[in-house]
């Protein structure tokens, strides 16, 4: 197997095991040394109106948090990740003097690179089926990086990559609303042109959504980026990357094929059906004023644990009806995602039960107990003491993209839906006041039993809330898998 540090030999002179032992150490350190780093090209300002607006929004969606928390070793975001390794990247396409062109954007260095300009990206963009909003807009697109999550949680971890890139995206469109504007994601489009001109597939990157966000206002955030040119690729050397991501990547082969379902006009639509019954009476409503969302985006925090003690069960329905915020997406607006809520230990004990939410309908199953909702979390006990969780989930057939050809989503579609819906979740149980975690590791058959769902359904996250506790530290950002019960 490529990358073996020892390889077997035959001694066949006096001596060979000691000189094989020399060729291998210099062979070990061949393989370990670096490479000597390129200069780096001159940096100059943000001058793009639409990539200024893009790093304005980028900074409030998605990279940066007011919270006021111990972050530890990691850096507050303004939306969760798996394990704290957000495994994806930006790049944006927008007018600089009048040329369409690329950026690539870093965002631990706070900078962009440019990689190609005019005729090369509006080829892209026209084969994408994709344009950058005129006067001042601009093109964001996600990239997923998998390996990031990948190299930690297994394969389970092409699932979490979804799901926090789903976070990332579904964020940003908030935040383009909370400055009273209207973007649009899209996720059904021709991604071969895009991800050659980005260089993201042999860069072990796929291409995951594009935002669509129209000229409007920005924050002064976009004078810490610079932005260098690298259009001329011999200048750049060569990139390094580890092997190991190399062979992630070829494993995922086939994974990431879309179901080929039909282009569909964006249109706002929750993602979700939610039945509104007497208790979801704000459901209309959904997330509320979307003046008060940059807000609600720049101080959300993620719970550590829960004390185990009730909650207002209004508290937990008003976090809930922000899964009937509309977004603008071009996904259709059936769906067989479904969500189901286990409300287990309120201050209205007459609540307690577990929901429908696409019906209402209260199922007639018993409530979990603690032990059994940290069995169901792969053993997360600070997790144990959550006062309500929500499941979403689909029909087994689904994930084969059955069903009819408008309808079909694949697997990158219900995940964007979950990791989207996630976010909402967490900015309605900060706007009610109580706590929130989600988790992508828990035992699928368990909660089936546990939820009362179909046999043939499948859950593809689980969102718990509940009275916090941010006594202690969120295990699953420590170096093992805790979320899968990694021992």
């Amino acid at each position: 197997m490529p990358g073996n540090l020892i390889k077997q030999k035959a001694a066949s002179v006096a001596y060979a095991p000691e000189r094989e032992s020399s060729g291998r150490t210099v062979d070990l350190w061949a393989r370990v040394a670096l490479p000597a780093a390129l200069p780096e090209p001159p940096a100059g300002p943000v001058v793009a109106p639409g990539l200024r607006l893009a790093l304005s929004l980028l900074d409030e969606g998605v990279l940066t948090s007011r919270a006021n928390r111990s972050c530890g070793s990691y850096a507050a975001r303004a939306v969760p990740s798996a394990g704290a390794v957000y495994p994806y990247e930006f790049a944006v396409l927008a007018l600089e003097d009048g040329q369409p062109t690329a950026f690539r954007v870093d965002a631990d260095r706070r900078t962009c690179a440019r990689l190609a300009v005019g005729p090369r990206v509006a080829a892209a963009l026209t084969a994408s089926l994709l344009a950058i909003p005129e006067d001042g807009g601009a093109l964001v697109i996600t990239l997923t990086r998998p390996w990031l999550s990948m190299r930690k949680y297994g394969d389970r971890g092409y699932l979490y990559t979804q799901l926090d890139a789903g976070h990332a995206a579904g964020n940003l469109m908030l935040a383009v609303a909370g400055r009273g504007a209207t973007g649009a994601l899209r996720l059904r489009f021709p991604r071969e042109s895009l991800s050659e001109l980005l260089e993201a597939g042999e860069n072990c990157r796929e291409i995951h959504s594009a935002v669509q966000v129209p000229a409007g206002s920005m924050g002064e955030s976009w004078a810490r980026w610079t932005v260098h040119d690298d259009t001329d690729r011999e200048r750049r050397g060569a990139t390094w990357r580890s092997w190991l991501e190399g062979a992630c990547w070829d494993s995922l082969a086939g994974w990431s094929a879309t179901s080929g379902s039909p282009f569909l006009p964006a249109a706002p639509a929750p993602l979700a059906h939610v039945h509104a019954n007497r208790q979801l009476a704000c459901a209309d409503t959904g997330l509320g004023d979307p003046a008060g969302w940059p807000e609600l985006i720049g101080t959300r925090v993620s719970s550590k644990a829960f004390t185990g003690e009730p909650v207002p069960a209004a508290a937990v329905w008003k976090a809930v009806a922000a899964l009937c915020t509309p977004l603008e997406t071009d996904l259709p607006a059936a769906s067989p995602l479904a969500a189901t809520l286990v409300l287990r230990s309120t201050t209205e004990p007459a609540q307690d039960a577990v929901y429908r939410l696409r019906t209402g309908e209260r199922q007639p199953v018993p409530l979990p107990s603690t032990d059994e909702v940290a069995r169901a979390c792969m053993q997360q006990r600070p997790l144990a003491g959550a006062a309500a969780i929500v499941l979403l989930h689909v029909p087994r057939a689904s994930l084969a993209g059955a069903g009819s050809a408008g309808d079909a989503e694949s697997l990158r579609e219900l995940a964007f839906r979950c990791g989207a819906l996630g976010q909402l979740l967490y900015l309605g149980a900060h706007r009610a006041g109580i706590g929130v975690t989600a988790i992508g590791g828990f035992d699928s058959p368990l909660w089936r039993t546990l939820a009362g769902l179909p046999e043939g359904d499948e859950t593809l996250y689980a969102l718990l809330l509940g009275r916090p506790d941010d006594s202690g530290i969120k295990f699953d950002r420590l170096a093992m898998a805790h979320a899968q019960n990694e021992r």
